[in-house]
Order: C-alpha cells, then sequence, then structure tokens
C-alpha cells in the first residue's frame, strides 16, 4: 500500500528538465519529422558539385559549387529571413554570376576559402559580445562539462581563445583576398587588366589558397592544444584523440547551439 502511493506521488510530480549551466536548451518540436534539413541538403550537394567540378574542370560546376557554399554559410539567416543575409547572397550570387559570364568563374572557386575564413570569423566573433557565451567555451562545457569552466583561469582562457581565432581567421580572410586580387597574371585585378598595387608572382599563392589557409588552421589547432596544457598545467586534460573523440560524439548539441544563437 505505501509502495502504490509513493509510486501515485512519483506519476503527479511534474518532471524538471535538466539545465545546462552556459548551453540554451534548443526549444522541442512539435513534430520532430519536420524538422529543416535544408542546411544537410546544402552541404550533401555542395560537397557533391565541388567533387565533380574538381574532377571535370567544368567551370560553371565551379560557379555552382560556390553558389552553395554560400548558401550553406548563410543558410541560418537566410532560414530566419534575414534581410542582411538576403542582401549577402544575392551580392554573393551576382558577383559569381558575372564572374562566370565574363569567363573569370575559376575566379569563384578562389573565393571559397575567402568565404570560410570570414564566415566562421563572424561566427567566433559574434560570441564575444556582453550577452554571449564565447564560442570556446560553449565548445568546452558540450565536450566536458560546464562545471570545468569555473575551474581557475578556465573560462578567461576560453574567451581569449575565443579572440584568438576570430583575429586569425579575419586575418586569414583578408591575406587570401589580397592574393586572389593582387596574383600576376591570373589575379582577379590582372584578368581584369588593371595593375596590382602589390604584385604576387608565382603559382604557390594559389598553392596555399586551397591548401596552405587549411594547413594553418590546423597547425594552430596543435600549437595551442600543447599551450593550453602548458597555460593550464594546474588542472588535467584530456588527451588529444580523446578531444577529436568527444568532438566526433557530441557535435550536434554545440551545433544545435550555434544555430539557434545564429537564427
Amino acid at each position: 500500500m505505501l509502495q502504490s502511493r509513493r509510486i501515485q506521488r512519483r506519476r503527479n510530480c511534474p518532471r524538471v528538465p535538466p539545465v545546462s549551466a552556459t548551453l540554451p536548451i534548443p526549444p522541442p518540436l512539435s513534430n520532430p519529422a519536420r524538422r529543416p534539413r535544408g542546411a544537410a541538403i546544402a552541404l550533401i550537394a555542395y560537397l557533391v558539385v565541388l567533387a565533380f567540378a574538381i574532377a571535370s574542370g567544368l567551370v560553371w560546376l565551379e560557379d555552382l559549387a560556390a553558389l552553395l557554399l554560400a548558401t550553406l554559410l548563410l543558410w541560418p539567416g537566410l532560414r530566419s529571413r534575414s534581410i542582411v543575409a538576403g542582401v549577402l547572397w544575392a551580392t554573393a550570387a551576382l558577383g559569381i554570376a558575372a564572374l562566370s559570364v565574363s569567363g573569370r568563374g575559376t575566379l569563384a572557386l578562389d573565393f571559397m576559402p575567402v568565404m570560410v575564413n570570414a564566415a566562421l570569423c563572424h561566427l567566433f566573433a559574434r560570441t564575444l559580445a556582453k550577452d554571449r557565451e564565447p564560442l570556446i567555451a560553449r565548445v568546452i562545457a558540450v565536450l566536458e562539462s560546464p562545471e570545468r569552466l569555473a575551474l581557475p583561469g578556465v573560462a578567461d582562457y576560453a574567451r581569449s581563445l575565443t579572440w584568438a581565432w576570430a583575429l586569425l581567421l579575419g586575418a586569414q580572410a583578408a591575406v587570401l583576398t589580397m592574393l586572389i586580387l593582387c596574383a600576376v597574371p591570373d589575379g582577379m585585378l590582372a584578368t581584369f587588366g588593371i595593375k596590382p598595387p602589390i604584385e604576387i608572382g608565382g603559382s604557390l599563392w594559389r598553392w596555399y589558397l586551397h591548401l596552405g589557409s587549411y594547413v594553418t588552421v590546423l597547425a594552430f589547432l596543435i600549437v595551442e592544444y600543447a599551450y593550453r596544457r602548458w597555460q593550464l598545467r594546474n588542472i588535467e586534460h584530456v588527451s588529444l584523440p580523446t578531444f577529436v573523440a568527444r568532438l566526433v560524439r557530441r557535435w550536434p548539441a554545440l551545433v544545435q547551439s550555434v544555430v539557434n544563437d545564429l537564427s
């Protein structure tokens, strides 16, 4: 009898959902089956088109890949019907179309790393506002635990590292733009018959554009991991393989938090 009363009390008590100390809980959807999948479709389409563009060398496929990438990067704003996102997307589409019509469609593919670096710079920078949580703090909360941010020096380090990523990606976007504009003879200014203020010759710039820029990000990740273990040596750290494994398992929660913030 006593046991049945306890069970009845538990049934009548409302359940309190767990609350994260750092990450906003995404609002529940009335029908999960209708969850928007536009971003996933755009990502798959971009990767498929990009693979065919590289394999075939067709310029119009390169232009289409560039347009899909712009759509993917601006998707949170487009989904929420942001005027700024709409204007940026229209500007990108017109720019790609103009390059294609003028026979310079390859330049659209060259601007892809610029768009990626600029978008990531914006993502890191916008989380540094007063009423927002730094992106690295969100990563720590998702991959390790919200309580870790309360350890000495961790929260300050997370904010400083978010600043570092924003500055690195912003600087790299500027450098890549300069390379595209000033390369000779196949840079943007040279192809339009304009003498660049700084002439960058050779073909190494294109290797850095499409490969070296990503190697730079990877190198920064490795150097930062080593520096973090020294700077925060008074607390325990997970190994790099464990960190990567956690990132693979828990990235959907981080992405959901960022998408909610952008929307």
